[in-house]
């Protein structure tokens, strides 16, 4: 046995750095006294409020300077032929010029004859202003006709799951008058790209700030091309870019109007039922309203003030943006003093400055140790949440050259192998359980409403007999690979192989919602990807696999049997005999997928079944009507192929989605 290379000790690691370093770092931070740190803290502070302010103004520039470049790039369209924006066609352009940013929340062009057309995005909050759009409605494009003889208008809506998609769409009668809104009236009036104040969207409740261009033609204003911008990405940038870790950074117009605040939500309230912009005045961080305060009587943009019950010192600071922004907006950051220098003024007060250095010192090792072992215990505690959650796809790649280290990165990666090798004969369901409750496996069954699943291969006998073994191991490995996944991925537990068997059930060892209609699905997409495998293998000479299938849903008991030196996750009673039975009938019937009158009975309208026949079942008093599974219906499901035809069956009723047929 190789000789295992020796690591250094970490107690002694820690021991030898801290002897080598400490004393030189003593001479070196004896040297500053606490008034230069002070002096360095706030310098570094009014760099950081600098920074956040010109973030902010910055970003402010970057959300709106491609949205001006993209509404003047279509008006420039719309002035070249204005007839294009009128077909369906156009929808389009708008739709491109929709997601060149995301922050773009609807594109749209309105002429002064009142014809309009928008491209909008559909989102949670306008799916509830209208339950007229479908739910699985992301895109939205609509046009208003243009003004007649009597005025009367319509809106024609339609509606996309995928751009070019439509699933959708309706006409109404409307009023919308495009031209009376501030931005087209200040794009017409002034002949320019004109920015107006937020407005708040009904549908969202949220403000957006609506940008216009007009479209000349032939010397003539004969409208204006629009984006509406939502502030969310404003306000996240607000939120992730900070001053100091208590700080808060907001952007107002010069009425003092909320334009964006870090919390989206705090950006507007609700006043007499009507939402509205909130204003810096009426902010819930007192904070900030002291600090608009403070500003009207000190007539300074940078200033350092106190509010609160407690007294809190801040520093505040007001930066206009800059003179070419089309918008008199303003930047407000409000930070606590102490983010930067209170920790300092802690210290000072209960230690001697030559204290205050040594603790300087000892941080300054301390930073240093942590980098020599924080990694390797980083990637154990990573290993160690990747092996609970049972995620075995990657191993420890850092390997400590502390003693104790290393040997817990060993001790990890044997644990993961090991819990890796039990999950692949046990559920990994039942695993996880395991796991998360940290209580040991011992007898243990409970009832519970379940759907058994259970697929063999027609005559596998006689195909085993005319295969070698090296081509019987490859076919009956891809066929349980294809079985096992298919039930994996509608969330089913495979109990066990018997032969060419495959039993599974839904249920547990965690509940599963719609288990039954799942079941139903999986068994599809075995069946269906199995005859795809069996035309793959017919036609290179070898023989295919029929899939046989039953589904049945009983209540059973369900658990940990057998001795408390073995035991077996399994799940027993009446209905598990009974799909056992159902999979068998497929023979009698020359069906691939046979169900139980249970099983159709709670999704019936959601597939396509095909009553077969009532049968007395042996061990039970109580007639069988089974039926067979052929599809799914009005879902897209993979794998379950639109084009469908359904091969007779003798004796059988047609198939049937909505009854027994």
């Amino acid at each position: 046995m190789a000789r295992q290379s020796r690591g250094i000790k970490l107690q002694l690691s820690i021991s030898v750095i801290f002897t080598m370093l400490i004393v030189p770092a003593l001479g070196c931070v004896i040297a500053f006294s606490y008034y230069a740190n002070l002096h360095n803290l706030q310098t570094v502070s009014q760099r950081f409020v600098n920074t956040a302010r010109d973030d902010a103004i910055t970003m402010s520039h970057d959300l709106l300077d491609p949205v001006i470049g993209v509404v003047r790039v279509v008006a420039g369209m719309a002035e070249a032929d204005p007839a294009f924006f009128r077909t369906e066609e156009s929808r389009n352009v708008l739709h491109a010029a929709l997601i060149s940013a995301p922050q773009i929340d609807a594109f749209y062009v309105s002429f002064e004859d009142g014809y309009h057309r928008v491209v909008t995005r559909i989102d949670a909050d306008r799916r509830r202003s209208d339950p007229r759009i479908p739910a699985n409605a992301k895109w939205h494009s609509s046009y208003i006709d243009a003004y007649k003889d009597g005025g009367h208008r319509q809106r024609h809506r339609t509606f996309f799951e995928h751009w070019g998609k439509a699933i959708g769409g309706y006409s109404i009668d409307t009023d919308i008058d495009v031209r009376t809104l501030p931005h087209y009236v200040a794009a017409k009036r002034s002949g320019r790209t004109a920015i107006t104040d937020p407005i708040i969207n009904p549908d969202t409740g949220f403000p957006v700030l609506p940008i216009g261009h007009p479209i000349q033609h032939a010397g003539s204003f004969i409208g204006v091309v629009s984006a509406q911008i939502t502030l969310d990405v404003l306000s996240k940038f607000l939120d992730s870019h900070k001053a100091s870790p208590n700080s808060i950074t907001v952007i107002a117009d010069a009425a003092g109007n909320m334009i964006a605040h870090p919390v989206m939500a705090e950006g507007v309230r609700r006043v007499e039922g009507k939402i509205e912009l909130t204003k810096l005045s009426e902010l819930r961080e007192p904070q900030i309203v002291a600090a608009v305060a403070q500003r009207a009587v000190r007539h300074s943009d940078r200033f350092t003030f106190k509010a609160g019950p407690d007294r809190r010192e801040y520093v505040a600071l007001f930066g206009q943006f800059r003179a070419g922004f089309d918008k008199p907006w303003q930047v407000v950051v409000v930070a606590p003093t102490d983010d930067f220098v209170g920790g300092l003024k802690e210290t000072n007060r209960r230690l001697v400055w030559i204290m205050l250095a040594l603790a300087g010192a000892e941080a300054v090792l301390i930073y240093f140790m942590s980098r020599r072992i924080a990694r390797p215990i980083e990637t154990v505690t990573a290993a160690i949440e990747r092996t609970r959650r049972l995620s075995f796809d990657a191993a420890i790649a850092v390997k400590s050259q502390v003693t104790e280290i290393a040997q817990l990165q060993r001790a990890v990666g044997l644990l993961a192998n090991a819990l890796h090798s039990f999950s692949v004969f046990v559920p990994v369901g039942l695993v996880r359980e395991l796991v998360d409750s940290g209580r040991p496996l011992v007898p243990h069954v409970e009832p519970r409403f379940m759907t058994i699943f259970f697929s063999d291969v027609e005559n596998f006998s006689t195909i085993a007999e005319q295969m070698t073994p090296q081509e019987l191991s490859e076919q009956t490995s891809l066929y349980f690979e294809t079985v096992t996944s298919a039930v994996a991925e509608e969330h089913g537990t495979i109990d066990k192989f018997i032969g060419d068997s495959v039993m599974a059930f839904w249920g547990a060892p965690s509940t599963v919602d719609d288990h039954v209609f799942r079941a139903c699905v999986a068994a599809l997409k075995a069946s269906r990807r199995m005859a795809r495998r069996s035309e793959q293998w017919a036609a290179a000479g070898r023989k295919p696999m029929t899939t046989r299938i039953g589904i049945h849903c009983a209540n059973v008991v369900v658990g940990n049997v057998g001795s408390p030196e073995r035991l077996s996750y399994t799940v027993m009673g009446d209905g598990v005999n009974i799909a056992s039975r159902l999979e068998g009938l497929n023979k009698q019937f020359g069906t691939a997928i046979c169900i139980s009158e249970d099983v159709y009975d709670r999704v019936a309208g959601r597939v396509v079944a095909r009553r077969l026949e009532r049968l007395a079942v042996k061990g039970r008093t109580a007639d069988l009507l089974v039926y067979e599974l052929l599809d799914v219906v009005g879902v897209a499901i993979p794998d379950l192929d639109p084009a469908r035809s359904f091969p007779p069956v003798a004796g059988a009723a047609p198939p049937s989605t909505t009854g027994d047929g």
